[in-house]
């Protein structure tokens, strides 16, 4: 039975080693570039608490020279769900066309079926996130080491996030299929699914996973621990006509950073609300567990309702 369910896996499996590979293609000679582009310009020595003036210059001039690469970069978030509604394909096939009942009859019960079918697409899943997390780590890397890892696009790509996106985009794509038996149809409302809760999540709801922090300062400087962090809500203390003075709202600050707003006098008082940099695991971790807590759930119903409603 394992024989057969690779046989059936097989050729979505080895797409999906395929986009990897065509990623690994695009992203292994782009980061040698940027690793060598970062130690040439000797921007570590910038990660001292008291750089140079010329630091920040270097730093921006390094970030302007990858821009491209790294906007492109931050669409690759998408891949675990491609991959993730790819590999169910197999399985919903089995039902649009009714090959399970070969199999049923064949003195395979319903429960090593399922076992079958849903645990080498989990496996391969697992593998091909893993794969996806350690490329896109080693790619950010330098970036890393000047912004942090709580940006959007790092965040997304890096930890264990990846993993519960494609668990989830998987479960998705199994659940839907085992309600309709549709394969096209199934797989593209996955996706559709996964990309609209990816969304959410990053706009609305992982910014309430672990509690902020607020901070008080004065002068343009930021502090040390507001290095790589958050900011969910900025201020400064100056009123106008009897309003603070917003400057900011959302966002992450990089490695050293002066924040200016014209009026505000030489030696301002800030206020802000942010999440530390050292959240990044805390919040990593909580927001794997909601993927992949409800991709458990979706898969359980696949289960259940594949042993009770198909004949």
């Amino acid at each position: 039975m394992t024989w057969v369910a690779w046989r059936l896996q097989r050729t979505e499996t080895l797409i999906a080693l395929g986009i990897l590979a065509l990623l690994a293609g695009l992203l292994v000679p782009t980061g040698i570039t940027i690793a060598h582009a970062y130690h040439d310009d000797g921007l570590g020595s910038c990660l001292a608490l008291n750089p140079s003036a010329i630091c920040g210059q270097e730093i921006s001039a390094f970030q302007q020279r990858f821009q491209t690469l790294t906007n492109l970069s931050n669409w690759f978030t998408l891949v675990p769900g491609l991959i993730g509604v790819l590999l169910a394909a197999p399985f919903i096939h089995d039902l649009e066309h009714g090959t399970y009942r070969l199999a049923w009859t064949q003195s395979i019960t319903r429960g090593r079926w399922l076992l079958g079918k849903l645990g080498l697409p989990t496996i391969a899943a697992l593998t091909a996130s893993g794969a996806l997390i350690l490329l896109l780590t080693w790619w950010r890397s330098p970036f890393v080491h000047l912004n942090g890892r709580l940006d959007t696009g790092t965040y997304d790509s890096e930890g264990t996030v990846v993993i519960g996106y494609t668990i989830f985009a998987l479960a998705l794509a199994l659940a839907l299929g085992a309600l309709w038996r549709r394969t096209a149809a199934s797989l593209a409302v996955a996706f559709v699914g996964y990309f609209t809760l990816r969304v959410l999540v990053d706009l609305e709801l992982r910014n309430h996973l672990v509690s902020p922090l607020k901070a008080t300062w004065k002068g343009i400087q930021q502090p040390h621990y507001l290095y790589h962090a958050l900011i969910l809500q900025q201020r400064s203390a100056s009123i106008r006509r009897g309003h603070p003075h917003h400057i900011a709202a959302g966002g992450f600050l990089g490695g050293h950073v002066q924040l200016a707003a014209p009026g505000l006098g030489h030696n301002p008082t800030f206020h802000a609300l942010y999440i530390p940099a050292s959240d990044f695991w805390p919040l990593q971790l909580t927001e794997t567990a909601l993927y992949a807590g409800t991709a458990a759930l979706l898969i359980a119903f696949t289960v259940w309702w594949t042993r009770n409603h198909v004949a």
